[in-house]
């Protein structure tokens, strides 16, 4: 409004200025002419030259234009105003263009009667009185009213003492009556009528809670003189009372109240008719709905087991929240909006709806990347999180780097078996061969491994899973020699323990995970034993700015035991451990490695990360018989001695493929202690670190 108005009187300047009226103005004393409008179809003529603050005699300004404008463009009845100035002489005769609104006089109408009424008028109240009174004293009713006896008559201030009246609950209904009186006095009297006394309570509709209860919630009390304001449907007691305890949908859809006091309410407590998926697209996806794009690849049965509103129950808040929490924690979806609406037919229906949207779950990578202990390495890799829409996880992977690694595997996994009890289970078949470049002869350079490992789990609450697996491996050990360091099978049974409740699998923002892990397994035919222990603790939380700002936090502990061949031996450092260090750089018979991440979501595909990480593996090595020998250093990992400590920045990318993961760490210590510090590493990968 006021850029138009602005616009207006420029315009109407640079007019003045062509016609040379401003000109004028600044050297003659020019008068105001004639005030003429046009256009006007219902408001009269003389009713708007009172509304405008210049009058035909006036001395003119180019201020008096803008005064013209803005004093009828303040008047609701009016829409748009132009003014035009034509010289004559020593005078300016004005035009006024005016648009008047819809109904514009019964609108000028109702703005000068409610005007009038805020005006003082030259009587003096002589009395302020209320009739119809039996129960309720005339100080309480009057208690709220500002017109007191002897103030200057305002017709307004008497409508608003009626309102108070009104407002105090205990009356149905107040009409004010003025009445003048001699000597310029006016006598004020609210005419009332109260409401009865309660007599009987009768509740209907009502399963949750009992009609004793709801009484109590009420406030309305048998004996005693109706306060209605207790009745408000949208916000009284029983309604606080259902809100509370999360039956957010329940409402009163009746209210009646005899004269004699009787009063009856009833409920809608809204009963779950129906609970319905329904996929929403993404932007990625085309606008143009087709039957394929509006249906929901994820099975009906993955929705159904982790809904908690269900058909039949009333419809409660926190069902839905559980609803929405257990779907996220899948890591199938992005986003997922209830919608609940009621039935024509049936009052006490409630129709929940999930507007659902999927993650996009199957990739396929081809990858070409650049490590320094890695070197150039390609890959494809096929995988989907939601296979065949039914929850589980499957991939194909195949990868091989200049260096010399190679590595192919087959993996799938079902975190909850349909038609179970949370049962789970996997499987995987995988070759793997690992390269070493800078392996001594004495150290190793080369292993190959091939085996296989089966996973079966049961999830005893959504929170908390058992599970067991079992492995069978098949490893060689190549020395910088190109001698055989050591060849053998190995079978190994491995129980865990996991606790999982972060809000999504996929990219957690709040919750804990963590699992204990224990792997005791034998090499076949080999008088060694193998075992190992590992304890992973994970936690996340918002900071204080909220959902745009996330902490991560990652502290791992492992342990294996000394008859350990050197290929199952724990190794730190790179993009999943201890970040600014090369892949593997750190190896032992005992670990710790800690993680602290800030991940700042910039927009939806844009992620800026900050992290420290610190670690390090220890274990003992010497030369016997012209061969390495490495022994844990338990010591050194009691004293958590020369931890390593590197810091960085990264990025992730939300991409149709996966998102995507960039990060640089600077390593804070030497590799080697009393060494000289490296330079910084870059890291490449997918999905989030932990």
């Amino acid at each position: 409004m006021r850029n138009k108005i602005y616009a207006f009187i420029i315009t109407v300047t640079l007019f003045l200025s062509m016609n040379g009226i401003t000109k004028a103005a600044e050297k003659e004393n020019l008068k105001v002419g004639t005030i003429q409008f046009s256009q006007l179809k219902e408001i009269p003529e003389e009713f708007l030259r009172e509304k405008i603050p210049v009058k035909e005699g006036d001395v003119y300004s180019n201020k008096s234009l803008s005064e013209i404008y803005l004093a009828l463009k303040r008047l609701n009845y009016i829409s748009n105003v132009n003014v035009y100035p034509q010289q004559e002489g020593d005078t300016v005769n004005l035009v006024v263009e005016v648009d008047e609104t819809a109904n514009a006089l019964e609108a000028a109408q109702r703005a000068e009667t409610a005007q009038d009424l805020t005006k003082k008028t030259e009587f003096v109240v002589s009395k302020v009185d209320v009739k119809g009174l039996e129960k309720i004293s005339k100080e309480e009713a009057l208690k709220n009213v500002k017109v007191k006896e002897g103030d200057q008559f305002v017709p307004q201030e008497a409508i608003d003492g009626a309102q108070k009246i009104f407002q105090t609950g205990l009356f149905a209904s107040v009409e004010p009556s003025v009445d003048r009186e001699a000597n310029n006095t006016v006598a004020i009297t609210y005419i009332v009528e109260e409401n009865p006394i309660v007599k009987d309570i009768e509740i209907s509709g009502n399963t949750l809670f009992t009609e004793a209860q709801l009484e109590q919630a009420l406030g309305i009390k048998e004996g005693e003189i109706l306060n209605g304001n207790l009745l408000n449907p949208d916000n009284n007691g029983i309604v606080k009372l259902y809100n509370k305890g999360g039956y957010t949908t329940a409402r009163i859809e009746t209210i009646n109240v005899s004269k004699e006091g009787d009063i009856k309410i009833g409920l809608t407590e809204g009963m779950v008719d129906s609970v319905v998926f329904k996929k929403v697209n993404s932007k990625r996806e085309n606008e143009r709905t087709t039957e394929y794009k509006a249906k929901l690849r994820t099975k009906p049965y993955i929705f159904e087991r982790s809904q908690s509103v269900k058909p039949g129950e009333i419809l409660e808040a926190k069902n839905v929240e559980a609803t929405i929490r257990d779907l996220y924690r899948t890591g199938i979806f992005t986003s997922i909006e209830p919608v609940v609406s009621g039935s024509e037919t049936d009052p006490n229906a409630r129709s929940v709806e999930f507007l659902v949207e999927e993650r996009p779950t199957t990739t396929i990578n081809g990858s070409i990347s650049y490590g320094t202990s890695v070197g150039l390495v390609g890959g494809l890799k096929l995988a989907d999180t939601n296979f065949l829409g039914r929850g589980q996880e499957a991939s194909i992977n195949l990868e091989a780097s200049n260096k010399g690694d190679k590595t192919f595997d087959i993996s799938w996994f079902d975190p909850w078996i349909r038609n179970t009890e949370r049962i789970q289970a996997g499987g995987s078949i995988y070759w793997r061969e690992s390269v070493d470049d800078n392996a001594g002869p004495l150290d190793v350079e080369k292993v190959r491994k091939i085996g296989t490992r089966w996973t079966i789990g049961k999830g005893l609450n959504d929170k908390i899973y058992v599970r067991l697996s079992a492995r069978y491996d098949h490893y060689k050990e190549i020395l910088g020699s190109k001698q055989i360091n050591d060849k053998y099978n190995l079978i190994a049974l491995t129980p865990s323990l996991i606790y999982d409740s972060r809000d999504n699998s996929f990219a957690p923002t709040k919750g804990i995970y963590s699992t204990l892990t224990y792997e005791k397994g034998d090499l076949i035919k080999d008088k060694r034993k193998y075992d190992q222990f590992e304890a992973d603790l994970r936690a996340y939380h918002h900071t204080f700015f909220k959902d745009k700002n996330v902490m991560a936090y990652r502290v791992v502990w492992g342990s294996t035991g000394s008859g350990t061949p050197d290929a199952l031996r724990f190794s730190i450092g790179g993009a999943e451990t201890l970040r600014g260090y090369e892949y593997g750089k750190f190896e032992g018979f005992n670990k710790f490695h800690a993680t602290v991440e800030n991940r700042t979501q910039i927009n939806k595909t844009l992620q800026f990360v900050t992290f420290f990480d610190i670690g390090n593996a220890w274990q003992k090595s010497t030369v016997v018989g012209g061969r390495k020998i490495n022994t844990p250093d338990r010591h050194g990992a009691s004293k958590f001695a020369d931890l390593k400590k590197g810091v960085g920045v990264g990025i992730r990318l939300n991409t149709p493929i996966g998102p995507l993961r960039f990060d640089y760490g600077w390593p804070l210590d030497p590799e080697e202690k009393g060494g000289q510090k490296t330079g910084g590493e870059f890291y490449f990968s997918f999905g989030q670190t932990f």
